[in-house]
C-alpha cells in the first residue's frame, strides 16, 4: 500500500511538473498562419499557409463541449471575441493573445482564463512538404448569459 501511494505521488508530482514547463515553439520563428485577413495583419500577411491548419484532436463539438461546460461570470449580454494562439510542431499550444486592439474588457479576460485552460489536444499545421510545423490559430468565442454558446476555429 505504502508503495502504491508512494508511486501515486510521485506519478502526480510528474504530472504536475509538466504542466509548469513554459509553451516553446519549435523553431526561433513561426512562419505559418491560418487564412485569417485579421490574424495576418497582427502576425504577418508575408507568412506561410499550411497545406493542413492545427486541428483540436476531439473535433470542434468535442472543443464546444469544453468551452459550454466552463462559465464566465457577468456576461450577461451577447459578446463575441477572438484570441490568437500558436500551435507548435508537438501540438502544443501557447502564446495567447486577444486580435484586437485597445482595452481589454473583464469579459475577455475571463474568455481567456478559459481559452488558457482548455486541453492540450492539438494537431500541428502540415506544410506542403508534410512536415509537422508551428503555426498560428484564432479561436473565436461566443458568450450569453453566463454561457460560452459558440466556439470556432479555422
Amino acid at each position: 500500500m505504502k508503495t502504491l501511494l508512494f508511486f501515486l505521488v510521485i506519478f502526480s508530482n510528474y504530472c504536475f511538473a509538466q504542466d509548469l514547463k513554459p509553451f516553446k515553439t519549435c523553431t526561433k520563428t513561426v512562419n505559418y498562419t491560418v487564412d485569417d485577413w485579421v490574424l495576418r495583419k497582427k502576425v504577418g500577411m508575408d507568412l506561410n499557409i499550411p497545406d493542413c491548419n492545427p486541428s483540436y484532436n476531439g473535433g470542434v463539438d468535442e472543443l464546444k463541449n469544453f468551452f459550454r461546460a466552463n462559465a464566465i461570470e457577468d456576461s450577461i449580454y451577447l459578446f463575441r471575441t477572438a484570441i490568437s494562439f500558436v500551435v507548435n510542431c508537438k501540438g502544443q499550444i501557447g502564446d495567447f493573445q486577444f486580435l484586437h486592439e485597445g482595452k481589454v474588457e473583464s469579459r475577455q479576460e475571463q474568455v481567456l482564463a478559459v481559452v488558457k485552460k482548455m486541453p492540450r489536444k492539438w494537431k500541428p499545421a502540415i506544410s506542403k512538404e508534410g512536415n509537422p510545423v508551428d503555426s498560428y490559430q484564432i479561436i473565436i468565442i461566443t458568450t450569453k448569459s453566463s454561457k460560452i454558446i459558440d466556439v470556432e476555429y479555422k
